[in-house]
Order: C-alpha cells, then sequence, then structure tokens
C-alpha cells in the first residue's frame, strides 16, 4: 500500500523542483518511526519466551552445575550420561611421616683427654673452698703466687676448688715452672700427692712426663720404683706413661724390658708385643739366634711365639 501511495504522489507531483531523494529519506524515516511504534505497542509473545528465557537459562546453570565446587577441597561432583550427579571423593594424600635419626650419643669424659675449659661467672656464689674469689686472689698475692697465673688461670684454679695450700706446696718444692693453672687443677683432681710430684722432680725426670702422664701412672699405681728402672736402663724415652703402665699391669720386669733393649730390639717390639713375648716365655737369647739368621726384621711377636713354641717341640 505504501508503494502505491508512493506511485501516486509522484505521478501527481507538478512541482519541477521536486527532489526524489529527499522524498525517499522521509518516507524511509516515516516507515520506521511506525514499525517501532507498532511494535512497542504490541509485544509479541515469541518476545516474551526470548526474554524468560535469557533469565531462567543462567538460573538453571547455576543450581545444576555447583559453580561453587571448585572452593571443595574433598570432593569432585561430575554429570553421569544419565542426567544423575554423582559426587566423586578425593583420595587422601598419601602423607609420609619422616622421623628425624636419634641424636649421636653424646661422648663421655673418658673420650678426652681433659682440658679443664671452665665459664666462670661473676657473683657466681662462693665455691666449695669456703672463701670468695676476692679472698681467694688476695691470698695468692699475699703469697707471692698471684703473678704466677693470670686472670684466666686464677679463675680457673678457684673454679676447680684448688687450695691455696696446694698451690703453695708446688711452689715451695719449686715446681710451678712445671706446671700452669690447667696441669694444677688437672693433679689435684686426680689426688696426686705432693710427695709423688716431689720424686719426679728430685730424681731429674719431671721433663719425662706432663701431669696427664703423672696422673695416669698414679692412678695405675705404678710404683716410682718400678719408673726410675726405665731410667737406670737408659731407655725411659722410648715409652710413655701408657706403655710403662701396660709392662707394670701385666707383670713385666723391668730386667726384661732391659734385656731387650740392651739386644737392640725395642725397634721390632713396641709394649704390646713384649708383654705377649714374656707371657709366652720367650728369651732374649731366642730373638738374638732369629736375628743372627736374618729373620727377626721380617717377623710380628705372634709369628715370634709361633717359631718359639715349634723350636721347643
Amino acid at each position: 500500500m505504501s508503494n502505491q501511495k508512493f506511485r501516486n504522489d509522484l505521478n501527481n507531483n507538478p512541482d519541477p523542483d521536486f527532489d526524489l531523494d529527499a522524498y525517499i529519506d522521509a518516507q524511509a524515516n516515516a516507515g520506521d518511526q511506525n514499525f517501532e511504534q507498532e511494535f512497542d505497542s504490541h509485544p509479541t509473545t515469541k518476545r516474551n519466551l526470548l526474554a524468560l528465557s535469557v533469565i531462567l537459562i543462567p538460573a538453571v546453570w547455576f543450581f545444576l552445575s555447583d559453580p561453587f565446587s571448585i572452593f571443595s577441597d574433598d570432593i569432585n561432583i561430575a554429570p553421569s550420561q544419565t542426567g544423575q550427579t554423582i559426587f566423586v571423593e578425593r583420595p587422601q594424600p598419601d602423607v609420609r611421616v619422616v622421623t628425624a635419626p636419634a641424636p649421636a650419643p653424646a661422648p663421655s669424659v673418658q673420650d678426652f683427654d681433659f682440658d679443664f675449659s671452665f665459664n666462670f661467672e661473676p657473683g657466681n656464689g662462693v665455691a666449695d673452698l669456703g672463701m670468695s674469689y676476692t679472698d681467694y686472689l688476695a691470698k695468692l698475692k699475699e703469697l707471692g703466687y698471684l703473678d704466677d697465673f693470670g686472670s684466666s688461670g686464677s679463675t680457673r684454679l678457684y673454679q676447680n676448688n684448688v687450695p691455696v695450700d696446694y698451690i703453695d706446696a708446688i711452689g715451695k718444692a719449686g715446681m710451678l715452672d712445671n706446671f700452669g693453672s690447667t696441669s694444677i687443677s688437672r693433679l689435684y683432681s686426680n689426688n696426686i700427692p705432693i710427695e709423688y710430684l716431689e720424686q719426679f722432680e728430685s730424681t731429674g725426670i719431671m721433663g719425662n712426663f706432663g701431669s696427664t702422664s703423672i696422673s695416669r701412672l698414679y692412678q695405675n699405681n705404678v710404683p716410682f720404683e718400678y719408673i726410675i728402672g726405665f731410667e737406670e736402663a737408659g731407655i725411659l724415652d722410648d715409652f710413655g706413661s701408657t706403655s710403662i703402665s701396660r709392662l707394670y699391669q701385666n707383670n713385666v720386669p723391668s730386667e726384661y724390658i732391659s734385656e731387650i733393649a740392651a739386644g737392640g730390639y725395642l725397634n721390632n717390639f713396641g709394649s704390646t708385643s713384649i708383654v705377649r713375648l714374656h707371657q709366652n716365655q720367650v728369651p732374649v737369647s731366642f730373638l738374638k739366634t732369629l736375628d743372627e739368621k736374618g729373620l727377626l726384621d721380617d717377623m710380628s711377636s705372634e709369628s715370634v711365639v709361633t717359631t718359639y713354641q715349634i723350636e721347643g717341640q
């Protein structure tokens, strides 16, 4: 109908200045306005369904797909082919408990040669000496021994409860040059008598032994006469306190050791080997026989004992 109207308007227009293009645009705009008015004033059922679907589809998705499942730690939800929701439990993580290794046992005090380290703090109280630290220092100064020890040395002696009288006895015996505060503390803690120390000093063998060696000899009940026998045989420098203690405890006479030394066999045998030879009653003369045959340098003490037992049969 609108096309027919357009034709009538075009044929009946006698105006020579008539603008066809402007007329067409005007008619087109008028058509759009009429369409919009008609559409707005008469909504259709299809349009209502379209609007309703825009609202319902997100709501259905929200309730069926459980968008909050991404925050779940223990279960997963998956749809099955039948449309039912399947709850799948997530397996618990395999957590392995690693037990820390047991700490190594603390070393025993017997494993060390005591060095007497102390952690002295001022105001720590009165020690078993029955006097304060300042009184202890004053007594050392009165006897003239304060200059023989530094501040750390005096502290060490005090903390080890070394009586001033014990220090004074060592000083009067002229042995302070042989022992410092650590050595004096060790001697006192091992109950070494001043008389035992004086024997080493008077015979001139104090330089062969320190406080640890003297303590070991005394604790192993090695008589001083046995020790001096090594000095008289000229072999004291060949043995330490441990070797002398081992020989004495195994009842090896100092004369047997002197014979081995006189034959020049100390380079072949240590204290443990000498104990084995003596316990098996191997005479020094047999060692000489092996040496003359050029065999001794290639043999251990055990081999010597075996050879002697075979020869004796």
